[in-house]
């Protein structure tokens, strides 16, 4: 007897009152040994395995909720190739396999899991994420730290080369006999320092403005520094200088 196939939709919902469509295949075949009640018991076969099927379907699923539905069908499969046999048997029918090969929920629902499952990921990334930006934030940090100490070392070795140049420079001058005072080595040397702290916020402001030390065709506007420059000004300086180093001399 060969064996037949017959291929059943069921509508049903879920405890968590989730209607949803499951696809159900039964592979049977006539027992050799009932013939008669086989031929003579039903006139559809098919029509009673129906039956049967929704009845099992609709009375099973409604106990579970969606997930164990989709977790648990092979025990739901297990448990209608059971119950269909021992129905079956009486009528001459042998039920070799029943399958559950489709669940389908409504696509909202559907849209739903797949969303709830996504936040799930989502909320388990942002740990790692906020780890990530904190050690890019550490990162930068160290490097700025890092980056104010170099430049303040290099500020330090500057100044200091600018002093010794100082003190070479009037020493120098000094030992020439006499011919240049040190009034005027002073005002030299504040003049000297004055243009370079000009040329020195001047390409500060460069700098800022992503303008490139070379190539004229680069420049803008506003690499220009306007100051208030009087001749009078390094005299101004020498006085303050002068000043400064009386107060301090006296203090001590």
């Amino acid at each position: 007897m060969r064996i037949k196939q017959l291929d059943c939709e069921c509508e049903t919902k879920s405890k968590d009152h989730v209607i949803l469509r499951i696809h159900v295949s039964i592979q049977y075949q006539i027992n050799s040994t009932n013939l008669f009640e086989s031929f003579y018991s039903l006139s559809s076969p098919n029509r009673l395995l129906t039956t049967h099927i929704h009845d099992i379907i609709r009375s099973t699923l409604p106990c579970k909720d969606l997930d164990d539905i989709f977790s648990d069908q092979d025990s739901i499969a297990s448990e209608l190739h059971r119950s269909l046999n021992d129905s079956m048997n009486e009528y001459g029918f042998l039920i070799h396999h029943a399958l559950i090969t489709q669940i389908r929920p409504n696509e909202h629902v559907k849209l739903s899991m797949n969303e709830m499952e996504a936040s799930k990921r989502r909320k388990q990334a942002m740990p790692q994420k906020a780890e990530a930006i904190k050690i890019q934030a550490v990162s930068a940090a160290e490097a700025r730290a890092e980056r104010s100490y170099l430049n303040g070392v290099g500020v330090a070795r500057e100044r200091g080369a600018i002093a010794t140049g100082m003190k070479d420079v009037a020493a120098s001058a000094l030992d020439d006999g006499g011919a240049v005072s040190t009034k005027c080595v002073m005002e030299l040397l504040l003049l000297t320092q004055y243009f370079h702290v000009l040329n020195d916020v001047k390409g500060v402001r460069t700098r800022n403005n992503g303008v490139a030390d070379d190539g004229a065709e680069n420049q803008s506007p506003s690499s220009s520094l306007f100051v208030c420059h009087m001749p009078e000004t390094v005299t101004q300086l020498t006085a303050t200088t002068r000043e400064c180093f009386g107060t301090a001399v006296s203090d001590t």
